[in-house]
């Protein structure tokens, strides 16, 4: 069995569907609600279990009641939780998350800075075991150990490279990485604004030592450079329920792809569809998707097209 590797950050989500966002100070009844482990690591290594890869998630997170409830539901999802670490004398993340009708998401979060930055724990000697690494920027003293030992090793590693409270770290960790897949706003806090997608994605790629760079954009895809150039993945047109983990998702998918040796194109076709099935359903990371369900999606699709045509 294909085996992923993920480093970063384990949240708990607590999520409201909101009949709108909030414009002032005010009470909203919710009419619905749904509670998961979270967070970009977390949701990458469960949507990786779920898609039939094997999954291990080093993380550290409280020793507390949150923490419990994150270790239970990845354990239930299937990812190796024997390398989270419990930290006495802090809180787990927690995430407040707003979901509106049209699957957009508002998030209220916390991260307890008592939750130690020290990586010398990790096993680093285990790197070599797994076919991929993917890591996130939450966490970036261990993103940087694991990404560094994994290419000695001759490994494909895989950043997430979203916004965070320290620039630095981006910065820091996106020249390690073989593959680095944005987000929209990281893109440009790193390339700079007022570039096009490809010039910004080029930027990147040209300062040499990856394989691909590329971002994620949404309902409109992905897009990526490589050494065969430009290439766009066009979206999946869907009816967006809750778009709560879905880069999440898309950045699980696709180093699960790397570590199975997809080509570019498939590699992200694959991670844009997982992504887009994971938007038609309501409830945060307790929704990402299984491989049996994602061939579900497409049968559907498939005959949708189908009748279309009849």
């Amino acid at each position: 069995m294909t085996s992923v590797l993920c480093v970063g950050v384990a949240v708990y989500d607590e999520i409201f569907a909101l009949p709108a966002f909030p414009t002032r100070p005010t009470k909203i009844f919710a009419s619905d609600f749904a509670s998961a482990a979270g967070g970009p690591a977390a949701n990458a290594a469960i949507t990786i279990a779920r898609q039939g890869g094997a999954a291990t998630l080093w993380a550290r997170i409280g020793n507390d009641m949150q923490g419990d409830r994150i270790v239970a539901d990845l354990s239930r999802s299937d990812v190796d939780v024997s390398r989270i670490r419990r930290v006495d004398h802090a809180r787990s993340g927690i995430s407040a998350v707003g979901v509106t009708q049209d699957g957009e998401r508002m998030l209220l979060v916390f991260a307890d800075p008592n939750l130690d930055t020290d990586a010398s724990w990790l096993p680093l000697d285990d790197v070599d075991g797994f076919d991929a690494i993917l890591a996130d920027v939450r966490w970036p003293a261990a993103s940087r150990a694991v990404i560094e030992r994994a290419t000695r090793l001759g490994k494909p590693t895989v950043l997430d490279a979203d916004l965070t409270s320290d620039p630095t770290a981006l910065a820091g960790l996106v020249p390690l990485a073989s593959h680095v897949v944005f987000s929209e706003p990281a893109l440009a806090q790193m390339a700079g604004a007022g570039r096009t997608t490809e010039a910004a994605l080029r930027s990147i790629y040209d300062q040499g030592g990856h394989l691909l760079v590329g971002v994620t954009l949404g309902e409109d895809g992905a897009c990526w450079v490589d050494a065969a150039g430009f290439h766009r993945e066009p979206g999946i047109r869907i009816d967006a329920v809750d778009t709560l983990a879905a880069g999440d998702v898309f950045h699980g998918a696709f180093a699960l792809a790397v570590a199975r040796g997809l080509a570019p194109r498939e590699a992200m076709r694959f991670a844009n569809l997982v992504a887009a099935v994971k938007c038609t359903r309501w409830g945060g990371g307790a929704t990402i998707p299984t491989a049996a369900e994602v061939a579900a999606f497409v049968a559907r699709q498939a005959s949708t097209v189908t009748e279309d045509f009849a």
